[in-house]
């Protein structure tokens, strides 16, 4: 995802597409939105287009990219949209669990705030992914 560009892309392993070829066979035949909910840790400086030329070039191993089109919702539009609340990105990282993690400031009213709290909060003890 480059957010200053609008772009959005999928990293693909599955070499017929995976889950993103019937979507995108869906958003186009039915003219639908292709909502995109994207981690702001997982942003990516550079153009998508030329990464993507150069992942998916002939000869070229391992995971390709697929730049998509559609609306891009990361933490700051979810808690904006779920909470009435705004969101700005001040830090990113850390250590001892923290690694990947984003850190927001929230601006609202009381009730705003709260509400935001409580969605934090229903989702800050997830437990980690394990395979």
């Amino acid at each position: 995802m480059n957010l200053p560009k609008g772009q959005a892309d999928i990293y693909i392993g599955d070499p017929h597409s995976g889950t993103i070829g019937a979507s995108i066979q869906a958003v186009v035949g039915r003219r639908v939105r292709l909502i995109l909910p994207a981690g702001l840790e997982k942003r990516v400086y550079d153009d998508l287009n030329d990464l993507a030329r150069k992942l998916n070039a002939p000869g070229s191993h391992g995971p390709r990219l697929l730049p998509v089109a559609g609306e891009i919702v990361t933490e700051i539009e979810a808690i904006s949209l779920l909470t009435g609340a705004s969101a700005k990105q001040v830090a990113g990282g850390g250590v001892s669990g923290a690694e990947g993690a984003i850190w927001l400031a929230v601006d609202g009213n009381d009730e705003q705030i709260e509400s935001t709290k409580k969605l934090l909060n229903s989702i800050i003890r997830e437990p980690n992914f394990e395979f």
